[in-house]
């Protein structure tokens, strides 16, 4: 509880400034993993690593379940009355070429990363 009395994990949904303060911090987050991921998809272009494949991955599954959490968010503002747009602040996501491409040749019984 909170000094007033209100539950500390609802504070955030009853206070739309506060909400927004945690959606700027969740895009900035969020567009740092899409550039780290850029990156990482750049770097096994030019030589296989596992451990970068690894991070990848992880990358790419935050990734898509940050950008859930920050529709949501988004939504929950919607309905304080408060419209922002994230699709302008958000560069589109549409997961790792590299880790695509590993998967597809990972299914057709490929044993290496070929690109």
């Amino acid at each position: 509880l909170t000094a007033s009395g209100n539950d500390v994990s609802n504070t955030d949904d009853d206070q739309p400034v506060l909400m927004e303060a945690k959606l700027g911090d969740m895009i900035k987050s969020l567009c740092q993993l899409i550039r780290s991921n850029q990156q990482l998809d750049e770097a096994l272009r030019e030589a296989y690593d596992e451990d970068l494949l690894q991070a990848l991955r992880e990358n790419d599954l935050i990734i898509k379940r940050k950008l859930v959490e920050v529709k949501v968010l988004q939504h929950k503002l919607h309905k304080h009355g408060v419209q922002v747009s994230i699709d302008d602040k958000v560069p589109p996501y549409t997961g790792s070429q590299v880790l695509q491409t590993f998967e597809k040749q990972s299914e057709e019984g490929g044993d290496g990363l070929y690109l």
